[in-house]
């Protein structure tokens, strides 16, 4: 379902507070719903899962997407990245840590308690605004208490009613969860539809960090009825194959492949058909160090032409190799990752509608 057709209410928290009844709040949920059935959350309860590489590829290429349909005169949408993390890694990623309008997460936090619109970087890339984070964002827990008191259980929705009134203005909107803690992800998973979540490895850890996505489901359920996991994906995993000499065949073989049938059938068992996508993004730790140093995405890296090569580098001239075939191919995965979620999401919408 689109938002353009629906007139945008005024969402407010103003008129909740704890007692509230509970039919109250459910009627302002249900309200909520529809201006959010575009916004991913990116989000594993374990730490170094490559959750804001993620969030970032998927709102830059979200927004080369848009982008081109609109060179091709088509209608074209805006994409949103919001980080509720106070480390501020996207605005690395897309090197704006610098810019002007960072105000490290300040107006964020104001808008989550006050209700107030945050500051937004525009045009970061063609069709792609960032909502700045940082810092100022430790404060979220804090907040949280006060809002508590004052709201009741509504105040996890304020990120929800920010993001429904700014609806109107994009077709897609990212978040970018912390790992650890509790608050800002309840805020991120009452305002999704989607939950998106990275696993970096098939051990026990990666596991339980799947295992937060599902515990943290369950808090919100009476405060977000449509959130629903879309997939996992793989991160960070060689990519291996076996070929065969005899007929030539090539076959995955290695660490992602148990790693992706475990996940899979763990999802399985939770009784979920949410997958574990298809493309998985390799292991390139020489490719993620020159994307967050040059503030670039790693298909940015692999179409840069300001590098040299690594023979002009022995022959003593200047400069620096970047890995652009390396970069080129991360890209790629990240590429097709997209393809797949945005084919998911288009599918499911086709379903509802269908039943609507």
């Amino acid at each position: 379902m689109t938002t353009k057709a629906l007139e945008l209410p005024d969402f407010s928290l103003d008129p909740f507070t704890p007692s509230t009844p509970q039919h109250v709040l459910d009627e302002f949920v249900l309200s909520l719903r529809p201006f959010l059935t575009r916004v991913i959350s990116v989000f594993n309860g374990k730490g170094g899962q490559g959750k804001t590489s993620l969030a970032s590829h998927m709102a830059g290429l979200l927004a080369e997407g848009e982008a081109a349909k609109a060179a091709e005169g088509q209608d074209a949408g805006r994409v949103l990245l919001l980080e509720v993390d106070a480390q501020g890694n996207t605005l690395h990623d897309l090197g704006i840590k610098g810019h002007l309008d960072n105000d490290q997460g300040k107006s964020l936090a104001i808008a989550l308690q006050f209700g107030d619109m945050p500051k937004i970087i525009r045009n970061v890339r063609s069709h792609l605004d960032v909502v700045p984070s940082g810092k100022h964002l430790e404060q979220i827990p804090f907040q949280m208490v006060t809002m508590q008191s004052k709201y009741g259980q509504a105040a996890n929705l304020s990120l929800a009613v920010l993001l429904a009134k700014l609806s109107r203005e994009y077709r897609w909107i990212i978040i970018d969860c912390p790992p650890v803690t509790k608050e800002p992800q309840l805020l991120a998973l009452c305002a999704a539809r989607w939950v998106l979540s990275p696993v970096s490895t098939g051990d026990i850890s990666s596991i339980d960090g799947l295992g937060g996505v599902a515990y943290r489901f369950n808090e919100t359920a009476h405060l977000n009825p449509d959130l629903e996991l879309l997939g996992a994906v793989l991160f960070g995993f060689a990519h291996r194959y076996y070929t065969d000499r005899k007929t030539n065949e090539k076959r995955p073989v290695g660490l992602w492949v148990q790693a992706r049938e475990r996940i899979q059938s763990l999802l399985s068992e939770a009784g979920t058909d949410a997958p574990v996508f298809q493309a998985v993004i390799r292991d390139a730790e020489t490719v993620a160090v020159n994307c967050r140093d040059r503030g670039q995405l790693s298909y940015e890296v692999g179409e840069a032409a300001d590098g040299i090569k690594w023979w002009q580098k022995a022959k003593g001239e200047t400069g620096t190799v970047l890995p652009t075939e390396r970069a080129e191919e991360v890209g790629r995965d990240y590429e097709d990752l997209v393809v797949e979620v945005v084919e998911r999401i288009h599918e499911v919408e086709m379903e509802e509608a269908a039943v609507a």
